[in-house]
């Protein structure tokens, strides 16, 4: 259990999500039902105050889920992770890129030199670009969860929803 933790803890790392996040994220998926901090506490080693502050991260993200009926919450891990991933890239969306977005234009507004400013501009545009792609995310992840990926393989998924914007595309047009 230990080795298993300690991948999980790098694959946190790697992600840039902390060590403690990736071990409570793996202790997660390893157990049969919802469990308490305490358990947790037991299964990783890590304290109960790094635990709860990293719960509530996961929680937050929608990566755990918590129950909290009686006198414990009980977590677990969100069974979707394709809907809890498409959440957590808008919300990357909201706290960061628009942010950048706004602090570059209020600071170009303010520059004299034109070439800098233009320059601005151009990094403002791939920020804007780069936000489209994070608000279409979760809708790209909505039609993946429609598909049937038992029956198709992926490329196969990818087709199909491709197929289906470029129909509603039209269907805009027309």
């Amino acid at each position: 259990m230990r080795k298993i933790l300690d991948s999980f803890a790098k694959a946190g790392k790697q992600l840039g999500v902390g060590e403690s996040v990736g071990r409570i994220w793996g202790f997660l998926l390893l157990q049969s039902g919802p469990v308490t901090q305490k358990e947790i506490e037991a299964g990783t080693g890590l304290s109960r105050g790094l635990i709860s502050q990293c719960l509530g991260g996961m929680e937050e993200r929608t990566v755990a889920i918590v129950d909290r009926s009686g006198r414990e919450n009980h977590y677990s891990i969100n069974p979707s992770l394709a809907t809890s991933f498409g959440e957590l890239v808008a919300r990357q969306y909201e706290e960061r890129v628009k942010r950048v977005i706004e602090f570059l234009s209020e600071f170009s507004a303010t520059l004299k030199d034109t070439q800098v400013r233009e320059s601005f501009r151009s990094i403002i545009s791939e920020y804007k670009k780069v936000s489209i792609a994070f608000l279409l995310f979760p809708q790209i992840i909505a039609l993946i969860n429609e598909s049937n990926l038992e029956l198709q393989d992926v490329k196969g998924v990818v087709k199909s929803i491709y197929l289906r914007i470029a129909k509603e595309k039209t269907e805009d047009v027309v």
